[in-house]
């Protein structure tokens, strides 16, 4: 939960000072220069803007308590936010956490990830002009909050560029105007009972940071190329053609996965996502994963695949595996040394 300054409880206020931090620290400025761009805070900005991590995933689901519970327990995630309807669970750094928002699936529609919130270095103090660089290559875009906008990749998958300081679920209604009273109180809904919601449970994981995410596109290379050129990700591996065509791009502590649509229709559609765990040990994770009920398989030495409650498929990952399975395993844990899980 990344919202609007609310005191109703000291875990409210936890959030606001942290935010707070946030803005106050965040003085990377950057120039454009000819639709590119430099940046003075730590990292390469090389593109129109530098996305620092993985804000949110927003995940359509059919019960959404049911998810949240499941996530919490096994990953160690924490309810940040919740109104009975939909939540915020985060993990990772306290200052910066990164998250998942659990929404209801639309009637009629499957449970799947609808978009990706990244979060975008001192994004309020650079949004004229990153808004004038897109208004330039005509690519369109809507205001989410004083905080955050929406557009479509060149893929036509939905992506927010979002401050680092965030919003919550559901907040781009009220949250036109971030200090209005209206903001205010839709906040104030998903905090009052936190208390009584699930915590992490005793013999599960703690996640630390997205691993990776893999997007299903129609052409790897233009989206690698728009990626890199829009957020400044770092491409570290690619692979042109099948078994397992893909590109991989490092941002922060997160890497993005592009891979070839193989579902009918053409649409981009996110496949998977891993999270990397602290203290991660590949048979103390496949034990665990076993006494819970599961049927995990391997994804190298670094990681285990199951499927969530909704039949997501995700992964228990170390640090590393993005980088280990591209430098030694070609790409796909098949390849691995010594096999799937070596």
């Amino acid at each position: 939960m990344r919202a609007s300054p609310v005191q109703h409880s000291s875990f409210a206020i936890d959030f606001q000072r942290r935010r707070l931090l946030i803005a106050l620290g965040s003085t990377g400025v950057i120039s454009m220069l000819g639709g590119c761009a430099t940046s003075s805070s730590s990292g390469d900005a090389r593109g129109l803007a530098r996305a620092t991590a993985v804000n949110h995933l927003s995940y359509a689901v059919t019960d959404y308590a049911r998810t949240r519970d499941f996530y919490v327990d096994l990953l160690g995630m924490q309810v940040a936010w919740d109104n009975g309807k939909m939540c915020a669970v985060e993990f990772g750094d306290p200052a910066r956490p990164e998250g998942i928002y659990i929404v209801p699936v639309k009637p009629g529609e499957k449970s799947a990830v609808s978009h990706i919130g990244y979060s975008i270095d001192n994004f309020s103090g650079n949004k004229e002009k990153i808004a004038a660089a897109l208004t330039r290559q005509k690519i369109k875009f809507k205001t989410d909050t004083e905080w955050g906008w929406t557009l479509d990749d060149r893929a036509g998958y939905m992506i927010h560029f979002i401050s680092e300081t965030g919003i919550f679920p559901g907040a781009s209604d009220p949250c036109a105007i971030i200090a209005s009273d209206k903001c205010k109180g839709a906040e104030a809904i998903g905090l009052k009972n936190l208390a009584s919601l699930p915590k992490p449970g005793a013999g599960g994981f703690k996640a630390t940071a997205f691993s990776h995410i893999v997007l299903c596109v129609d052409d790897i290379v233009k989206t690698r190329d728009w990626y890199e050129q829009m957020f400044s990700m770092q491409p570290f591996y690619f692979k042109g053609a099948e078994p397992n065509a893909q590109a991989m791009l490092r941002f922060g502590n997160n890497t993005l996965y592009l891979r070839n649509i193989k579902r009918p229709g053409g649409k981009p559609y996110v496949d998977h996502f891993a999270f990397e765990i602290e203290n991660y040990d590949q048979d103390r994770v496949e034990a665990e994963l076993k006494r819970r009920g599961y049927k995990p398989v391997p994804d190298s030495k670094l990681g285990w695949t199951i499927q969530d409650p909704e039949g997501m498929r995700i992964e228990i990952a170390g640090r590393g595996l993005p980088e280990y399975v591209g430098e030694k395993c070609a790409g796909r844990a098949t390849d691995c040394p010594g096999g799937p899980r070596g």
